[in-house]
């Protein structure tokens, strides 16, 4: 009996033994299954259809595109002369035209007209003293010439005749200087051009410290900006360039380069330019904002296609991935220029690498990449 119930135990445990390792087996072949479904789910997302461009070397018409502000060519401030003035007349406003040459203010001038009268009364107070000094001179020198008169006396007399002269000369001095001053009581507009400010009214008082109106001259205005240093050894005098201004929108300025600043900004490795602009029809105001194109010549250079460009968010850092051996790989690069719907590259690629240009949003660094075709954007 012992022998029976042994061999039924000895049974049992088998079967169990057989059952627990056909339930791993099958739990074991369930994971194998459930792994090599999600490598294939992972191998079939990670797949991504991508477009390409090769980068290629063409020649690129090197522009420079810059925004100054407009200037006038010529500005002056005009200050009175004479100070401690009133001032009587001031018959320009701002905004309006003078010619050069105009009556912009005149002062008080009553003292300096009684002083010019009074000096033209010791002129001719002098020149009639002269006039009797001269006939005595005369009737003197006749009377020395018959040895009538001492030589004394006629040594005298010429010491007064020369005195006399001295003093009409002097009279003559003092009578212009006071002319001069007489006509600086009226001011005048020293060139032709808009009154840009005026800083005092009728009634206040003359200062030479503090300008009476500013003129600006804007038959010609100039902008002034700035180039970097690797642009700026291209940069030559003479050299045309294109202005475009916000208030007329789709009107191009010509300009001319006529200044260049010899030194650059230790600061900001930049040099200064002046472009002048003629203004004739007077459409260009000082103040307006510009925006400017340097035609610099043409350059061979590698691009690439624009749309292959990426950004990284907040910052001003750019990328493109290209595909290597079936993956994507991410590649930090320095643009330059960018005409049409090229893009220059300065540095981070070399020529004939393979750019994604389209499907790029769902790539990231090394992931499998399928190349549906090759744009031919870069080749025309």
């Amino acid at each position: 009996m012992e022998n029976k119930i042994g061999k039924k135990g000895k049974k049992g445990i088998i079967i169990a033994v057989v059952f627990i390792l056909i339930f791993i087996g099958f739990i074991g072949f369930n994971y194998v299954r459930f792994i090599s479904q999600k490598e294939a789910e992972v191998e079939k997302i990670e797949k991504v259809s991508v477009q390409v461009a090769e980068s290629k070397i063409i020649n690129m018409q090197h522009i420079l595109e810059q925004t100054g502000n407009i200037r006038p060519m010529v500005e002056v401030s005009v200050y009175p002369k004479v100070p401690g003035k009133i001032i009587e007349r001031l018959p320009v406003e701002r905004g309006d035209f003078v010619k050069k040459g105009a009556l912009i203010a005149a002062l008080e001038n009553k003292m300096i007209k009684a002083q010019i009268e009074e000096a033209e009364a010791a002129l001719e107070l002098a020149r009639t003293n002269l006039d009797v000094i001269e006939r005595d001179y005369i009737r003197l020198e006749n009377l020395y010439k018959q040895k009538a008169l001492a030589r004394q006396r006629l040594d005298h007399i010429k010491a007064e005749r020369k005195s006399a002269k001295a003093r009409i000369k002097r009279a003559k001095a003092v009578l212009e200087q006071l002319g001069i001053l007489y006509k600086n009581h009226r001011i005048y507009a020293p060139i032709g051009g808009y009154v840009s400010a005026r800083y005092v009214d009728r009634g206040n008082m003359s200062s030479v410290a503090q300008p009476i109106i500013r003129i600006s001259s804007e038959t010609e205005v100039k902008i002034v900006t700035t180039v970097t240093e690797k642009d700026f050894p291209h940069v030559r005098k003479g050299m045309e360039c294109e202005i475009t201004v916000d208030a007329f929108p789709g009107r191009v300025f010509k300009g001319i380069i006529s200044v260049i600043n010899p030194t650059l900004d230790p600061a900001t490795r930049t040099g200064e330019i002046e472009i002048f602009v003629l203004n004739k029809d007077k459409l260009l105001r000082s103040g307006m904002f510009a925006h400017v194109r340097l035609y610099l010549g043409r350059k061979s250079t590698l691009v690439v296609n624009r749309d292959a460009l990426n950004k990284l968010p907040g910052t001003g850092n750019y990328y493109v991935y290209v595909v290597q051996k079936d993956k994507a790989v991410l590649k930090n690069v320095e643009i330059g220029l960018a005409r049409e719907n090229y893009v220059e590259i300065i540095e981070g690629l070399t020529e004939g690498e393979k750019v994604v240009v389209k499907g790029q949003n769902r790539l990231k660094d090394g992931i499998s990449v399928i190349v549906e075709q090759e744009s031919e954007e870069l080749s025309k």
